[in-house]
C-alpha cells in the first residue's frame, strides 16, 4: 500500500484489510475447541507418525521477525502470504500490525500468556496450536521475535515433534539480540571466546563463569521469575545476580546494560555501570525485560539449593530434583504437558490480553523501516517529520510521543494510547459497580448499545480501587488483605494487611502498591477470574521474619473469601405483618454474644429464610399446631415501629466535627442528640428523621440497620444544617472491648479465624468513629462486578 505516495508519506493511510478483535477472538475460540476435541496425543512421546491422520503430511516453517520492527525479508513476506495458516508471537506492536495487514486471519500466540500462569504451560500450548494445522496436512508459518531458535522453547518443541511425526519442518534464522549486541558493542565472540547464560539458569544451576571470556547474560530483567506479568517485572531478584557477579569480578567491574534498537532511526541502549552502581534502585529501574548484560573479560554444576531458596523457588521441606541429563527434555507428553492441553477445554482469551489495533503510530513505525527519506528527517527533526507525515487520525498525544524519538514512546504510540472512558461512561460505570440493581438490569436488558463497555470497564478497574473492596486471603488464613475503596473519595481508601493499616496505599494501572518505613511493602495485581472471584496476585515483603535480618519477599495469590449465597439476616431486621401472622427478625439483647433470630407471632422458630427481589420467605414452621409451608413477607409490609435491636447510643461522624463527632441516642422513649431532646423526630420501621432539631444536626433523614459483622446498630443518610445544606451522615453503636473479644472467637461466613479476628477488630475500632459499612461495600462491589462481567461474557459468546 501507499506505493504511489511521495517519499516521506508511506503508511499514512490505514490498511485496507485488517482484522477486528472480535474476528480474532472467534478464530481462537474455534481453534481451542478443535484442539480440546482432538485430545492428547497417544503415549508419553506423542503421536509417532502422521499416518494417524491418514498419511497427510503438513509443512511447518518457523521464522524470526528480527530485533528491529517488522524486520522481514521479501522471502519471509512471501512465505507469510502463501501459508495456509499464520501464527505469531512478537514483542513489537508495529510488527503485529504488519503481520495482521498481510494476513488478517493470523493467530496471535500472545493470547496464551496470562499473569501468574506457568510460562512452560504457555509454551506447550503455543506448540500445540501451531501443530494442530500441521497435523491436518496444512502449510503453517510461525513467527517469533528475534531469532526463532534462541530463547524460544515453543519453536524447538514444535519442530521436533513435527519432524518425529513425519511432517516437514524448517526453522529459518533471524537476527537475535546477540547478533545486534556484537555489532553495536564491537564484540567478536571468537576472540578469546564467549560464554552466554540465561540469568536465572546461571544462578540456579551454579554455572561456572570464566572471567577470561566475554560474558553475555540474557533475561536479567526477569531473573528468578517463572510466571508471566503483562504489566512488567520489578527486578526484585536482581541483587542476587549482582552478588554472584561481584564474587567473580569485584564491585568495580563494568557491566553494559544493552538493549537493541527495535525502531529504525533510534540508537541502542549501551549504558555502562559498575557492579556496585547497579545496586542503586534508580539504576536498577533502567533494567527491563529486554535488557542483556555484557561483561568484558578481565583475565585469565548442579542446582544450588541455597540460591533456589533466596529466589523463593524452593520452599521449606522441598528438595532439589537432580537434572535428568545435560539437556532439558521438552518434546514429551507428561503430566504438565497434559495439563497444558487440558487448559484448551475451557480456554478463553484473558481479559488482560491487549488486542493490537491498526494504529497510525504503528504505521509510522513501519514507514520508518521502509522510507529512508522519512527516517533521515526523523533523526534530524523528529517533530517536523511526524507533523509532515501525520494523517488526520494521528492525535496530538500520539504526535508528541513519536516526536520524542524514544523507544518506549514509539512503542506506546504504536500500541495506541490507553482507552479512557468518557465522563458519562465513567459515571454510568460507577453506578453499575456500586448498585446491584443497576448491574442486574444490565444483565437483564443486554449491553448491545454500549459498544465500548469492555474497554471502559477495563480502564476503570485499572484505575479505581472501589470495585475491589473485599477481604482476600489464603485458604488457611495465614495472610489476609482487607480493601475498602471509596468511589467518590479515593484519599479515604483503606488497606489492611493482617489487620495492620497501610499508611499510604497507591493503586494505579491495576496494581496496589505500598511501602512502609521499616522496609516492608508489596505489589499486588488485581484479577477477576472466570470462576467469578476476585484475586490479588503479586509479592508481599515483611521484615524480621523468622529472626532474619532485612526483609523477606514472598509470592502470594490471595482469593477473596466468598460471600454467603444467602444474605445475612441482618439485612432483614425489623417487624413485618403478612399472611395473617407477624414476623420479626431480631437480635439478642445488648451485652450478649449477638445472634439473630426469626419469630412468628412472638414465638422463636427455626426456619429457612429465602430472599427475593421484593421480599423474603420464611419456610418450615408451625402456627397454632398447623404446619405452614411458607409465608411470603413483602418488604413494604414492614411495621412502623423501630426494631428494639436498633436502639442504642450511636457515635456519629460529622464533617463539621471530624475529631469529636456527636452522640445520638435512639430509645423507646425518644431521640436525643448530644443529650438534647429531638422533639420532632419521627420513625417508620428502619427510617428515622427530624427537622428543627438541635445543633450540630438540625435536620436528618436516616436509615437504621445492623452491621452483619458485629450485629451492632448502624445508620447512614443525610444531615442538614440550619440553612438546609445537606451533608453525609453515618454512625454506629460502638463495640466494647469484651464484645469484640467474643466476636473474634466465633468466626462466621466461612472466614478463617485469623482474618475474622482482624476483621472484627477493625469493625470494633471503626465503630468509635461512625463505622465503616465495609460489609455493604464488599457485597455491593463483589456482586455488581460479577454481574457486569457475566453480562459481558454472555454478550461475547
Amino acid at each position: 500500500m501507499d506505493h504511489d505516495l511521495p517519499s516521506g508519506h508511506h503508511y499514512t493511510r490505514p490498511f485496507d484489510r485488517f482484522p477486528s478483535r472480535h474476528e480474532h477472538q472467534e478464530r481462537w475460540a474455534e481453534l481451542t475447541r478443535a484442539i480440546a476435541a482432538a485430545g492428547p496425543p497417544g503415549g508419553e512421546s506423542g503421536r509417532e507418525s502422521c499416518d494417524e491422520y491418514g498419511g497427510a503430511k503438513g509443512e511447518l516453517t518457523v521464522l524470526g521477525s528480527g530485533i528491529e520492527a517488522a524486520g522481514f525479508t521479501r522471502a519471509d513476506e512471501r512465505l507469510l502470504r502463501e501459508a495456509d495458516h499464520v501464527f505469531h508471537c512478537v514483542a513489537d506492536p508495529a510488527t503485529v500490525v504488519r503481520i495482521n495487514a498481510w494476513r488478517p486471519d493470523a493467530y496471535d500466540l500472545g493470547v496464551l500468556y496470562d499473569d501468574a500462569k506457568d510460562r512452560y504451560l504457555t509454551y506447550v500450548q503455543m506448540s500445540e496450536a501451531v501443530l494442530h494445522f500441521v497435523r491436518a496436512g496444512r502449510r503453517v508459518a510461525a513467527v517469533f521475535y528475534g531469532h526463532p531458535g534462541i530463547f524460544v522453547l515453543s519453536s524447538h518443541r514444535a519442530v521436533r515433534i513435527a519432524r518425529r511425526e513425519g511432517h516437514r519442518a524448517v526453522m529459518r534464522p533471524g537476527i537475535s539480540a546477540l547478533d545486534v549486541l556484537c555489532a553495536d558493542l564491537g564484540v567478536d565472540p571468537s576472540t578469546p571466546g564467549m560464554q552466554t547464560f540465561e540469568a536465572s539458569d546461571l544462578l540456579i544451576r551454579g554455572r561456572r563463569i570464566d572471567p577470561g571470556l566475554h560474558l553475555v547474560l540474557w533475561q536479567v530483567g526477569v531473573v528468578g521469575e517463572l510466571d508471566y506479568q503483562r504489566a512488567g517485572f520489578t527486578n526484585r531478584h536482581l541483587p542476587v545476580l549482582l552478588d554472584r557477579l561481584e564474587e567473580v569480578y569485584g564491585p568495580d567491574h563494568t557491566v553494559v546494560n544493552y538493549i537493541g534498537a527495535r525502531y529504525r532511526g533510534l540508537e541502542p541502549v549501551t549504558a555502562e555501570h559498575t557492579v556496585a552502581a547497579l545496586r542503586d534502585p534508580a539504576v536498577q529501574r533502567t533494567v527491563t525485560s529486554a535488557s542483556t548484560w555484557y561483561l568484558a573479560p578481565t583475565a585469565a554444576a548442579p542446582a544450588d539449593p541455597q540460591v533456589l531458596r533466596r529466589l523463593g523457588l524452593l520452599q521449606p521441606g522441598q528438595t532439589v530434583r537432580p537434572p535428568d541429563g545435560p539437556l532439558r527434555t521438552i518434546d514429551e507428553y507428561g503430566p504438565r504437558e497434559r495439563a497444558a492441553l487440558d487448559g484448551f477445554a475451557d480456554f478463553r482469551i484473558p481479559a488482560a490480553y491487549h488486542w493490537q489495533e491498526d494504529t497510525p503510530g504503528a504505521r509510522f513505525v513501519l514507514a520508518l523501516g521502509e522510507d529512508s527519506a522519512l527516517r533521515a528527517r526523523y533523526v534530524r527533526e523528529p517533530a517536523a517529520a511526524v507533523a509532515d507525515w501525520a494523517p488526520p487520525e494521528l492525535g496530538a498525544a500520539e504526535r508528541a510521543l513519536l516526536a520524542r524519538r524514544e523507544d518506549l514512546a514509539l512503542q506506546a504510540a504504536a500500541r495506541g494510547l490507553r482507552h479512557r472512558p468518557t465522563p458519562e461512561a465513567a459515571r454510568r460505570l460507577r453506578t453499575l459497580l456500586t448498585r446491584k440493581s443497576e448491574a442486574r438490569a444490565l444483565l437483564r436488558d443486554g449491553i448491545t448499545a454500549w459498544l465500548s463497555l469492555r474497554q471502559d470497564l477495563e480502564s476503570v478497574l485499572d484505575d479505581a480501587l472501589y470495585p475491589w473492596t473485599g477481604l482476600y486471603g489464603t485458604p488457611d488464613g495465614e495472610l489476609s488483605v482487607y480493601v475498602l475503596g471509596r468511589a467518590t473519595d479515593p484519599p479515604r481508601h483503606r488497606v489492611h494487611i493482617d489487620g495492620r493499616r497501610i499508611a499510604d496505599p497507591r493503586y494505579e494501572r491495576g496494581v496496589l502498591r505500598w511501602r512502609e518505613p521499616d522496609g516492608s511493602g508489596g505489589e499486588l495485581r488485581t484479577e477477576f477470574g472466570r470462576d467469578g472471584r476476585r484475586r490479588l496476585v503479586g509479592t508481599v515483603s515483611a521484615t524480621g521474619v523468622g529472626g532474619t535480618a532485612g526483609s523477606v519477599t514472598r509470592a502470594v495469590r490471595l482469593t477473596e473469601y466468598p460471600l454467603p449465597e444467602t444474605p445475612p439476616l441482618a439485612d432483614l431486621v425489623g417487624g413485618y405483618r403478612a399472611g395473617g401472622v407477624r414476623v420479626d427478625v431480631v437480635s439478642d439483647a445488648p451485652g450478649a454474644l449477638p445472634r439473630l433470630h426469626v419469630s412468628v407471632d412472638g414465638d422463636p422458630v427455626t426456619a429457612a429464610v429465602l430472599l427475593g427481589p421484593a421480599g423474603f420467605e420464611v419456610t418450615g414452621f408451625e402456627v397454632a399446631d398447623f404446619e405452614v409451608d411458607v409465608v411470603t413477607v413483602p418488604f413494604d409490609q414492614s411495621l412502623p415501629d423501630v426494631p428494639p435491636c436498633l436502639y442504642g447510643d450511636y457515635r456519629l461522624r460529622l464533617p463539621s466535627r471530624p475529631d469529636t463527632g456527636a452522640h445520638l441516642r435512639v430509645a423507646v422513649d425518644g431521640v436525643t442528640l448530644d443529650g438534647q431532646p429531638v422533639p420532632k423526630a419521627g420513625s417508620s420501621g428502619r427510617r428515622l428523621g427530624w427537622q428543627d432539631g438541635p445543633a450540630p444536626v438540625p435536620g436528618a433523614e436516616l436509615t437504621l440497620l445492623l452491621d452483619p459483622i458485629t450485629l451492632h446498630p448502624m445508620l447512614h443518610g443525610t444531615g442538614r444544617t440550619a440553612d438546609g445544606t445537606p451533608f453525609p451522615l453515618v454512625g454506629m453503636v460502638p463495640v466494647e472491648a469484651e464484645a469484640a473479644r467474643r466476636l473474634a472467637a466465633r468466626p462466621r461466613f466461612g472466614i478463617p479465624p485469623g482474618p475474622w479476628a482482624h476483621l472484627t477488630a477493625l469493625a470494633a475500632e471503626a465503630g468509635q468513629d461512625g463505622g465503616l459499612f465495609w460489609w455493604h461495600g464488599w457485597e455491593q462491589s463483589a456482586t455488581a462486578l460479577r454481574t457486569v462481567q457475566l453480562a459481558l461474557w454472555e454478550s461475547e459468546r
